[in-house]
């Protein structure tokens, strides 16, 4: 996913399983444990670098899915009511397209082998969220100096000192202390002072020169 270049998404999930026989009635059950990672960072446009906004890592309970023997006949069928069925599964509904194959070609695969089977399924996924083009580092004038806007930083209301790591944000020119604005757009994507949304931002008004004649 891509949104005007200011978004990006990285997902990947890894599904393993394993199975074992049981005595049920039903061919084939399934007990599936997801462990989903969600990291979000922005990257400097000056010198291409990462900086971690959030990481937060969310193990769900085991999650319990049977599928009736009249469902394994074909894929397509199979498809259609295991996809009904983890739509009513608190397993994320980003994460459901990539094992809904994995669980049907299991279900199918094993089914006639044995009276009755379990699925154990584990799964990893792992989403990275990229804000991109919306910050610059230290930017210098011609004289080697940094060029902040404000005395102080918005965030903090300290001044920015000599060795200050200033940020700017480019969807409204406002400069902050890095440390300070990476710690606000890991909760908020907008800029603290004019609260321009850094995803979509406002387009920037453009102030014609007047020029004087003798």
């Amino acid at each position: 996913m891509d949104l005007d270049g200011i978004i990006s998404t990285k997902q990947t999930v890894n599904y393993e399983s394993k199975t074992r026989a049981i005595h049920s009635n039903t061919p084939v059950s399934f007990s599936i444990r997801v462990r989903e990672v969600e990291l979000r960072f922005v990257r400097d446009g000056s010198v291409l670098r990462e900086n971690l906004l959030k990481h937060r890592t969310i193990a769900s309970p085991v999650i319990g899915l049977e599928i009736p023997p009249c469902f394994l006949a074909g894929e397509e069928i199979c498809r259609g009511y295991v996809a009904k069925a983890l739509s009513k599964t608190i397993i994320p509904t980003w994460i459901q397209p990539f094992i809904l194959p994995q669980i049907c070609k299991d279900a199918i695969t094993e089914e006639g082998k044995r009276s009755g089977f379990m699925v154990e399924a584990q799964v990893g996924a792992v989403k990275q969220t990229y804000i991109n083009n919306c910050i610059d580092v230290n930017d210098y004038n011609s004289g080697g100096l940094k060029i902040p806007t404000e005395p102080d930083c918005p965030i903090c209301l300290q001044d920015f000192g000599p060795r200050s790591i200033i940020t700017k944000l480019r969807c409204c020119d406002y400069n902050f202390h890095r440390d300070c604005i990476l710690m606000w757009l890991g909760r908020k994507p907008s800029c603290p002072t004019c609260r321009d949304d850094i995803r979509n931002p406002r387009p920037k008004k453009f102030t014609p020169k007047i020029f004087l004649g003798r």
